[in-house]
């Protein structure tokens, strides 16, 4: 390539690219030089994760008052673990003798930790489990003791409470030392006999934790090692050489290896969630290979129409590079909705979104035109045959079905919004919660320990409500009205107990004794649910302990109490995010139609854009609710059981995603029909060509968009998947039957009307899309 183009730079986009064209090697070095400081950055420093989770409401007032007057480290985490025999009870010596050796094992177990101090290194032993009770520490009979279940003509099951020492992140780093010890305990002699493979169970938040995270990551390892040689089949078929296919992955992790980087700096002053990662890691791929694959495939058109090189990319980077400019600007905005939310996790990811989104951008306006700049035609280099043949732009099966679309755009455009607008249907029976331990995968070993402790007792032992009284400062948590008001709620929940004749009662058997803090201010008690916590019955049974039980316990006291746990957390939180989304909506949608129509200066295409893009999130919510929530054709592919619950965080976090990423279609489509429209086209062959010339580089960023998303589709939490599939198919609907048959079909029947803007915003600067 020259080293000066041989026409002047027109639009702000195609300046910047031709600069790095012409300085093409100092800006391969400077990325070079980005990408090895933000390795270095990711050497030195660690990113810090340490995202402070507390909900919001009440739940929330009730967490801070419990660390202000507990502190971080009175409590940790509690595991149970569960013993079963089918013939022995508690009070055989064997069964006993199983249960205290276990007791004794793990209360002597310790952590070795080092530091260093000066030249010294100083290693310390710290307990890892704080207390152990058993039904044999509290001295009630067999048939009294909340830690024993009976069975008619079986032996009993029984379990044991493991109290870890330190904060929730201690437990998790400690707990593998406990797992490994009731992994390797020999039971007694008379309990092995008869005894299952699973006599011995454990599980708690703790373990299944790690056992969690442990599953995520290997997901994502593998996922990822799966995706990448799919993407890149994608991109051989898309260009027909391996060389231009190399690019647009070169692009993408350059971004991303940056970001990675200059996210580890900013954590230190804003604490990331650890999935930010994964975030980058989505939006990374997805635009940055998407970003790619725009301008290049407009490069080598125009090398084919005959333009030189330096026209060429100068008419590909003022192009298909402008739609690139706003489209990563609408998803930087969409995504920035996130913050208002008022959730850290959500303003973390939103954060980690809109920088590898920025850099996605700025790679492809330097970065690219460099490599471009460095390959001029021997980006064609390594074609395959067959794939490399050139096609002119409309030509092709997409071409045959948007020509017989515009024939009959009444039909088409009627028979696809109702077909839409059915599967968008059963968005009104959405159902919002947090789903509990049962929709944990079957491989989280903890499960198992859970369930036996659910058909047994009660599932809510591991997840109680927590009950906190606060006699205020300095107040008196033992005055005698206090306790007897405690005393009153405790009777009311004793009532209310789950028993063989009120086998589907609100609360189970308390087993866990109230804590008091030193200043004597503060109690919290532990009530169980008997459901799991994102039941419809715990949450009904959390709403009656506030609403009617503590109200009625506490009438006459001064004392103020609150509640939570996991339950009252996502009760809580589920409010919010119906609170707080109709300010995403607005500010999403406001702002994504402010610069549709500064960029196109129509009210009509920034507003039919909008309804466009809010067909393909409706479509998604509602595949959401009959897969997830009702459990249609996908649980055996996927390999999950469906709860009928969808995540809380779902449909805000994934709002704010799609509307961002399916605006990169819109954009590239839009600006090529505008392009066309500035030329001299009528409407109607504006749209035709428009349609025709962008349908097949979209449907290759849109498999590759697809791919990426289903990496979180095939993974071992309900949570993700939801996530990741509702991703794919709003991307897939949106590629396809938005683009192929709504798009064009409307603005067919809009005419001219497209091009509307009112004489009183006629102020707008006019943005050409041709050079």
């Amino acid at each position: 390539m020259n080293d000066s183009p041989e026409a002047e730079a027109q639009s702000f986009t195609a300046r910047i690219s031709m600069w790095s064209a012409r300085h093409r090697r100092l800006v391969v070095l400077a990325w070079f030089v980005l990408i090895i400081l933000a390795f270095g950055a990711c050497s030195v420093i660690d990113a810090d994760t340490d995202v402070e989770q507390i909900p919001p409401g009440e739940a929330g007032e009730a967490v801070r008052l419990f660390g202000e007057r507990f502190g971080e480290q009175e409590r940790g985490e509690t595991e149970f673990v569960v013993f079963s025999h089918p013939s022995l009870t508690v009070d055989d010596q064997a069964y006993e003798d199983t249960v205290r050796g276990l007791r004794d094992v793990l209360i002597g177990l310790v952590a070795e930790k080092t530091a260093a101090s000066g030249s010294t290194t100083v290693v310390s032993d710290t307990r890892v489990v704080a207390s152990i009770t058993t039904h044999y520490d509290i001295g009630a009979p067999r048939e009294a003791s909340p830690f024993v279940a009976t069975r008619d003509g079986s032996g009993d099951v029984s379990f044991i409470l493991v109290e870890m020492e330190g904060d929730t992140d201690e437990a998790i780093d400690n707990v593998g030392l406990v797992l490994d010890a009731v992994a390797a305990y020999e039971a007694a002699p008379g309990f092995q006999e008869g005894a299952a493979e699973d006599a011995i169970l454990i599980g708690g938040t703790a373990s299944l934790t790690k056992q969690l995270t442990e599953m995520i990551d290997e997901d994502f390892g593998q996922a990822i090692f799966l995706n990448l040689p799919i993407t890149f089949v994608i991109l051989i078929l898309a260009f027909g050489a391996i060389l231009a296919a190399f690019v647009p992955l070169i692009l993408a992790f350059a971004a991303i290896f940056v970001t990675v980087g200059l996210l580890t700096i900013i954590s230190q002053v804003f604490a990331l969630d650890e999935a930010y990662q994964q975030i980058v890691l989505l939006m990374g791929l997805a635009t940055g290979i998407d970003y790619a694959l725009f301008v290049i495939t407009r490069y080598r058109n125009e090398r084919r129409g005959g333009r030189s090189k330096d026209d060429a990319l100068r008419v590909a980077t003022g192009t298909s590079g402008k739609a690139v400019v706003f489209a990563g600007a609408t998803t930087v905005f969409a995504v920035g909705a996130m913050f208002l939310v008022g959730d850290k996790i959500f303003s973390s990811l939103g954060l980690a979104a809109i920088v590898i989104v920025l850099v996605a951008v700025v790679s492809a306006m330097t970065l690219l035109p460099a490599l471009i700049a460095f390959l001029g035609d021997n980006v064609d280099r390594l074609s395959i045959p067959f794939l490399s043949r050139p096609h002119a732009e409309g030509e092709g099966v997409w071409a045959f079905i948007i020509d017989r679309v515009l024939q009959r755009p009444v039909i088409f455009a009627s028979v696809t919004i109702v077909a839409l607008l059915a599967v968008t249907a059963p968005i009104l029976t959405m159902n919002l919660g947090f789903n509990g331990v049962r929709s944990f995968h079957d491989d989280a070993e903890g499960k198992k320990a859970l369930i036996k402790l659910e058909e047994n007792f009660t599932l809510g032992l591991v997840q109680p409500a927590v009950v906190v009284v606060d006699a205020g400062e300095k107040g008196n948590i033992f005055d005698l009205e206090i306790q007897a008001s405690v005393a009153e709620l405790i009777n009311l929940i004793e009532q209310e107990t789950v028993s063989p004749s009120n086998p589907d009662a609100f609360f189970g058997e308390i087993a866990q004794e109230p804590e008091f803090n030193d200043a004597g201010d503060t109690e919290a008690g532990f009530i169980p649910i008997n459901a799991d916590s994102g039941d419809d019955h715990a949450i009904d049974a959390v709403n009656h302990l506030r609403d009617d039980l503590i109200p009625q316990a506490f009438e006459d006291s001064s004392a103020r109490v609150l509640v939570t746990g996991a339950t009252a957390a996502n009760i809580d939180f589920r409010a919010n995010i119906i609170f707080r989304a109709p300010f995403v909506f607005a500010w999403v949608l406001v702002l994504a139609f402010i610069i549709l129509l500064v960029v196109f200066r129509s009210v009509v295409i920034a507003a039919s854009a909008i309804i466009l893009n809010m067909l393909s999130v409706g479509f998604a919510y509602g595949l959401l609710v009959l897969v997830f929530q009702e459990g249609f054709l996908f649980e055996g592919i996927l390999d999950f059981e469906a709860t009928g619950i969808i995540e809380s965080f779902i449909p805000l976090f994934l709002f704010s995603i799609i509307f961002g990423l399916s605006i990169d279609y819109e954009m590239f489509v839009m600006t090529r029909i505008k392009e066309q429209y500035e030329l001299g086209a009528s409407t109607d062959e504006a749209i035709s060509r428009g349609m025709k010339g962008t349908a097949s580089v979209i449907t290759n960023a849109a498999a590759i968009m697809v791919a990426v998303a289903l990496i979180f589709a095939f993974m071992r939490n309900i949570g993700i998947q939801q996530f990741g599939f509702g991703l794919a198919a709003a991307v897939l609907i949106d590629a396809t039957v938005i683009r192929a048959f709504v798009l064009p079909t409307t603005m067919k029947l809009l005419g001219d009307w497209n091009w509307y803007l009112p004489s009183w915003l006629e102020w707008l600067p006019e943005i050409k899309m041709g050079e």
